[in-house]
């Protein structure tokens, strides 16, 4: 649909500044469709977050234009982040706290600087726009997590999740599914998701299990490389526990289960926040060992003792994600561990 639209409409391609086009929606020269807040806060904090290193890259914004007025088709919700930005900048500017003068003032800058392409289509009847909309968020593809975790340097997990992924043999062994975001038990035999692996590592960074919002502001105790060492000491310690070759597939092996590798992380690392690089890496490798009497194997009837429930043809058990139920698993591993 929209292959037929571009070849049978006119169109052009210009640029307005952010300031011109927060101007124009003002004036009503600029209306725009249903907003969704959730993607307009994400918006919004990006380009905070972005705006002092200039590192804020955006997508055409797509429009039809009809008696002098454009009307967006893509690109709602980031017209819609612009907008309430200036508002928070006004309001900095005006505050008696002279870092959020200074980075009002900064915002206010880039807004005057920044210029946000629109492609522009002309001729349009509203059905045909309505169904341009629909086809650009249904039939655009996303960047792939593999994609995501390999070329976003800005994201500290990201990074070190790439190092993990390419520097580990034993992890490639043990196989790591980098297409999808879970791992479908029993027939699945690689040992973890590539999500699962970042959610792993975001542990090892920062001592909790975290929501996608929440790495971007993340402080860490340690250099970059040591947290990968660590890294690589706790999956080796691990491949230890469990060979690498059979460790994913659940019908031999309980560390198969994510939840189960979860408290087996959060184990490892309770209470590490105020120790050095030494201390860790000692304590890790203490910890894990004491886990070497410990039955992995699935039919280990102490399994049943937690949350979970029997699925599939087999009837084979699983384990609960939930919180509680991790918390429980990692406070049983402590008593293993002694």
């Amino acid at each position: 649909m929209i292959t037929d639209l571009i070849f049978k409409k006119q169109q052009s391609i210009t640029s307005y500044t952010i300031e011109e086009l927060e101007k124009m929606y003002m004036e009503g020269r600029v209306e725009l469709r249903e907003t969704n807040k959730l993607q307009v806060r994400q918006i919004r904090r990006y380009i905070i977050d972005n705006a002092h290193e200039e590192r804020i890259y955006f997508p055409p914004i797509v429009a039809y234009k009809k008696d002098g007025k454009l009307f967006i088709i893509d690109g709602t919700q980031r017209i819609r982040a612009f907008i309430q930005l200036y508002e928070l900048i006004f309001k900095g500017i005006k505050s008696d706290n002279h870092q959020e003068v200074k980075n009002a003032t900064r915002l206010m800058k880039m807004m005057k600087d920044t210029e946000i392409a629109i492609q522009i289509f002309e001729g349009l009847s509203e059905k045909e726009a309505n169904q341009m909309y629909v086809d650009f968020n249904t039939k655009g593809k996303k960047v792939a997590l593999s994609k995501r975790i390999a070329f976003d340097s800005r994201n500290e997990i990201n990074k070190i999740t790439n190092m993990v992924l390419h520097n580990n043999t034993m992890l490639r062994v043990a196989g790591v599914e980098t297409e999808k975001r879970a791992v479908i038990r029993p027939a699945n035999k690689k040992f973890i998701s590539l999500s699962q692996l970042r959610q792993i590592i975001s542990i090892f960074l920062t001592g909790k299990i975290m929501n996608g919002h929440e790495d971007k502001n993340m402080e860490l105790s340690l250099q970059l490389d040591e947290y990968l060492e660590l890294i690589h000491i706790w999956l080796n310690e691990l491949f230890e526990l469990y060979p690498a070759d059979t460790i994913g597939d659940y019908e031999e092996s309980m560390l198969a289960s994510f939840p189960l590798l979860l408290a087996t992380v959060m184990y490892t690392l309770t209470d590490v926040e105020e120790l050095s690089f030494q201390e860790r890496k000692s304590l890790i490798i203490s910890r894990m060992r004491g886990l070497n009497s410990v039955d992995w194997s699935r039919t280990n009837p102490i399994w049943m003792n937690f949350e979970g429930s029997k699925r599939g043809a087999y009837k084979y058990f699983y384990l609960d994600s939930n919180k509680k139920n991790i918390d429980r698993m990692t406070e049983w591993l402590k008593q293993e561990g002694r």
